[in-house]
């Protein structure tokens, strides 16, 4: 038990680091994403951008995301007793309607932890949950420890989703290392949007 609390501890605690570092790299995609958008829609001479098969195809795929996450959080009634016992203890502590007088900082604060309470809850995160519980001085039941399966799976989601994000498009476009790379990206992943219109 003694070497699960530990190795328990050290994925928490590599979870905050992946976390801390995904909020990293958000802001910078973010930034890169537009910057890319602007130098493909300065080549794109055939309006290929504007096509509304693309959009179809993204929207589509943004419902049926939707759909899934909503069909994961109905399978999800039947949580682990462990887990609803630590998601209340911590909404006790951070509900924006349980919460006296603060400075707008310390609302800040507690707001970001409810809705990464109430993230975890929907997501079923175990590691985001208990992130979240030490945050706020919450008592980790004993239980908890034997969770590193699931732990892991977080983050290996964590992981997933900052692999997406090194490995897309933009992200490889902004790192070329000359503007003759730059460019040529540009208009490959042009010719793959206008391919990929006339598939729809």
């Amino acid at each position: 038990m003694e070497t699960d609390k530990l190795l328990f501890k050290r994925l928490i605690r590599e979870y905050e680091f992946l976390m801390e570092d995904l909020e990293d790299l958000y802001e910078i995609k973010s930034k890169v994403d537009v910057d890319f958008m602007e130098h493909l829609k300065s080549i794109d001479t055939e309006d290929v951008l504007n096509s509304t098969g693309i959009e179809g195809a993204a929207k589509e795929w943004a419902d049926t995301n939707k759909d899934i996450a909503k069909k994961e959080h109905e399978e999800q009634d039947d949580r682990d007793p462990i887990f609803k016992k630590i998601f209340r203890s911590i909404v006790v502590k951070c509900h924006p309607d349980k919460l006296g007088p603060l400075s707008e900082e310390d609302k800040k604060y507690y707001n970001n932890l409810y809705t990464s309470a109430v993230e975890a809850n929907e997501t079923l995160d175990w590691a985001l949950l208990i992130r979240t519980a030490i945050k706020l001085n919450v008592t980790i039941p004993e239980g908890a420890y034997s969770k590193i399966t699931e732990i892991k799976e977080n983050l290996d989601k964590l992981r997933a989703k900052q692999s997406a994000i090194v490995n897309s498009t933009a992200w490889g476009w902004y790192h070329a290392s000359d503007s003759t790379g730059q460019e040529d990206i540009l208009k490959n992943h042009l010719s793959f949007l206008k391919t990929f219109n006339k598939g729809l």
